[in-house]
């Protein structure tokens, strides 16, 4: 079919076209596509624990000893902070200059009473990182502590006899790239998923469509300049200076 050979990225533009006008035009039929933005939300969340647990373990496996584990995990970490410390600094300053989004009311403004819990110690935040129970955390969706018993899971796959290491690390490879392969699957139907979530989104708020359209175009234009200055800006400069290569040719 001709609409295969559109690449994704459009496709996913004419669905959000599409879904404004059917959206504004035809209110009356969202209940027969709101269906696919939910199927497809609840397909993304499905994939993303296993997905998560079967990556990390399939990775840590792969670096070999545990020594190796730690000198590149704590590169990682520090790369991971360091960079997302600049995109963040960097989406606070546009935001903040530009300011998008500020006077429309979208009716999703809800109060709140008796809001007396706090995030806890670093203490607590230390205990929540190790899961009493790892299927309950998978359940749950506790990405962190997910994260960490992937962590434990595929060290001690290294320190393990080889047959069984060898065993388990080919078995978590092949989870993980037949994670990949529904992962693909799914984001095939990104179209129609944005179709039936946009649809319901515009049909519900039809009424302020123009103030709404208007402060999504300048939100849009500050996510672009923010991924530009990260882009052209931050990353080049740690790579010249942090890595000592030059950027372009990088």
């Amino acid at each position: 079919m001709k609409i295969r050979k559109i690449k994704l990225h459009w496709q996913i533009l004419i669905a959000l076209i599409l879904a404004v006008l059917f959206g504004y035009f035809v209110p009356g039929g969202i209940k027969y596509v709101a269906w696919m933005g939910d199927v497809f939300l609840r397909a993304l969340k499905m994939v993303i624990i296993p997905l998560i647990f079967s990556s990390i373990i399939s990775g840590v496996t792969s670096m070999g000893e545990g020594k190796n584990l730690g000198r590149l995990g704590l590169k990682t970490i520090s790369y991971y902070l360091g960079t997302s410390t600049l995109a963040i600094i960097t989406g606070l300053l546009v935001v903040n200059v530009v300011k998008p989004g500020v006077g429309v009311e979208m009716g999703l403004t809800q109060s709140v009473e008796d809001l007396t819990e706090s995030a806890g110690s670093v203490k607590d935040i230390f205990f929540r990182l190790i899961p009493d129970n790892i299927v309950d955390a998978m359940a749950q969706g506790s990405i962190l502590s997910v994260i960490f018993f992937a962590i434990v899971f595929g060290f001690f796959i290294t320190k393990v006899e080889p047959k069984y290491k060898e065993s388990l690390s080919t078995f978590f490879d092949a989870v993980f790239e037949v994670m990949m392969k529904i992962t693909l699957f799914i984001i095939k139907f990104t179209p129609l998923g944005i179709f039936g979530i946009v649809a319901r989104e515009v049909s519900r708020n039809s009424e302020q469509l123009a103030s709404i359209a208007g402060s999504l175009a300048i939100y849009s234009l500050c996510v672009f300049m923010a991924l530009m200055i990260h882009a052209f800006i931050s990353l080049p400069l740690i790579v010249r200076f942090v890595g000592k290569a030059r950027p372009f040719a990088h």
